[in-house]
């Protein structure tokens, strides 16, 4: 049933995403209640619209850019990935710091369209440099914008230059406002690598990983054969997905304080090709088996780190 729902694309399915998003909230912060507190709730409020956002935002760039074919399974991939994110923790920062890697991606992509190549060069560049101010490894994703020039616009010198100037505008801004706020420069001191998973000590967190695990590599093993099957124009797009989601995998592993919530840089571009690999399964029953697994893996696992 739902993979009917969601086989095509349809308005409906924006406001079953958006539900999946506000229950993961819910359940991962449903406990004996408190004290009510003002700050507490229209913080929590703004946190579930910035999720909600960026679904919305995920569902504007896969049908910008024809991402997937005329189906939804990429935003319901998006919004049933969201359940392993949410927790006590305050990881705001990092759902701010996914919107405008998400506006980047948005943009990186387009660049394919030809027009206005400049101008989108440098908006993805503010949007990482205003990333990297609420999660300073998002920096990384400068990568896959420079392989976007590479691959769409690398005939012209001038456009590799362009991401300078937006670091340069975002990083004045950020070391005024710095100073005029707290009178101190901005300071990069606290910035550490911190190698290895051995903060993914508890089952939850290893339970976590490996579901992410398990369809990343189902999605990496049958991508090839399935991308052959676009259209030529779109190739290069799943080529940035890829590199997002390599960075995304290497932030996670430089980043100190490791936990569930970082995996969101990743939730994007595994959904979208991952989608590719479950477009081509040709029968339902099991499409819309593996839909469930992946549904209730997801759901548990954000019952269980609440």
């Amino acid at each position: 049933m739902i993979t009917a729902i969601f086989n095509k694309s349809k308005p409906i399915n924006l406001v079953i995403t958006t539900l999946l998003v506000v229950l993961g909230f819910t359940i991962a912060n449903f406990k004996i209640p408190q004290n009510f507190s003002w700050n507490h709730f229209l913080l929590n409020i703004g946190v579930v619209l910035l999720a909600v956002f960026s679904t919305l935002l995920v569902d504007f760039i896969v049908k910008k850019n024809a991402i997937s074919e005329q189906n939804s399974y990429v935003v319901l991939f998006y919004s049933i990935f969201f359940f392993c994110f949410w927790s006590q923790q305050e990881n705001y920062y990092l759902l701010v710091s996914n919107v405008f890697v998400l506006l980047a991606l948005r943009k990186i992509i387009s660049l394919k369209t030809q027009t206005n190549t400049t101008k989108k060069i440098f908006d993805a560049a503010l949007w990482i440099c205003v990333a990297s101010l609420f999660h300073y490894w998002a920096i990384l994703f400068f990568i896959v914008l420079y392989l976007g020039i590479t691959l769409y616009s690398s005939d012209y010198y001038k456009n590799w230059l362009v991401p300078i100037i937006s670091v340069f505008v975002v990083f004045i801004i950020a070391y005024a406002l710095q100073l005029i706020t707290s009178r101190q420069w901005f300071s990069f001191e606290k910035i550490i690598v911190e190698r290895g998973f051995h903060e993914f000590n508890s089952p939850i967190n290893i339970a976590t990983i490996s579901f992410f695990s398990a369809l990343l590599i189902i999605a990496v093993t049958f991508l090839s054969p399935s991308v052959k099957q676009k259209l030529q124009k779109n190739k290069l797009s799943y080529v940035v997905l890829l590199f997002a989601l390599l960075i995304a995998v290497i932030i996670l592993l430089l980043a100190p304080h490791k936990n569930n919530e970082m995996l969101v840089y990743v939730y994007f571009p595994l959904a979208a090709l991952f989608t590719v690999v479950y477009e081509q399964i040709s029968k339902k029953w099991l499409q819309t088996s593996l839909l469930y697994v992946i549904f209730l893996a997801s759901i548990t696992l954000c019952f269980l780190s609440s």
